[in-house]
């Protein structure tokens, strides 16, 4: 309240006063916050899918993964494979499309090349659509196994530079339906919706791999797992 020796016009004049300056102030935090979000993270350089050396990396981060996972091991054996972002990176780049090519499934035009960036706090995936106006859409993900069932905790989306999180709803139903396409990849949609699956990955021998932990590092993701048969 005014004091007594307060004129009322110039309490008014203060208030009027207080409330353009929060208005200003809200509106150059807004400016602020549009330009942050148009901005390309400084991480974010997809390699050239004709680059050579990125080329000879995918190929062999996919030979070795498959090899790993094919590996003939004693029952219930533990195992550790250790899987770089720069590997990743490199097979998403030089790779992912012909893999999906040879499925029948072609990459969305609207959808940039992805890369993706792996620290304790989860695993970044970034990539451009139209849903979010041609900028970089950062979608983080933190891979957690309990139990027998794998589960995505904590996504959250962000937009450039802007530190501050988004609502996932905003991009979940155009990158489903871009997963969906590939049967290999519907698996993602589902965990994408906060589902849980099993936290196997089926083998062509009657085997499969069972993940036991997922632990994340400054630019590395590490599993633990082992190979058993299947159950009749």
């Amino acid at each position: 309240m005014p004091s007594p020796g307060t004129p009322p016009k110039r309490t008014t004049r203060t208030l009027l006063q207080a409330l353009l300056g929060a208005i200003l102030a809200l509106l150059l935090l807004a400016a602020v916050g549009w330009w942050l979000a148009g901005l390309t993270p400084r991480w974010y350089h997809p390699a050239d899918p004709q680059d050579t050396a990125a080329t000879h990396l995918g190929e062999t981060a996919e030979y070795r993964l498959v090899e790993e996972f094919q590996r003939i091991r004693p029952p219930e054996e533990a195992w550790r494979l250790r899987i770089p972002e720069d590997a990743v990176n490199a097979w998403l780049a030089t790779r992912l499309r012909k893999w999906l090519s040879g499925q029948g499934v072609d990459w969305p035009e609207d959808l940039s090349p992805p890369q993706v960036r792996m620290s304790p706090a989860g695993i970044e995936v970034a990539l451009s659509h139209n849903d979010l106006g041609n900028r970089i859409g950062r979608f983080r993900v933190r891979p957690v196994i309990t139990g027998d069932q794998l589960t995505f905790e904590a996504p959250s989306l962000r937009l450039g530079r802007l530190p501050l999180p988004l609502p996932t709803a905003w991009v979940q139903p155009a990158l489903e339906e871009s997963l969906a396409r590939a049967e290999d990849l519907a698996f993602l949609a589902t965990l994408l919706q906060g589902d849980a699956i099993d936290a196997a990955m089926p083998l062509v021998d009657h085997r499969h791999v069972r993940l036991h932990t997922i632990t994340l590092e400054p630019g590395a993701c590490v599993i633990h797992a082992s190979t058993a048969l299947n159950q009749r």
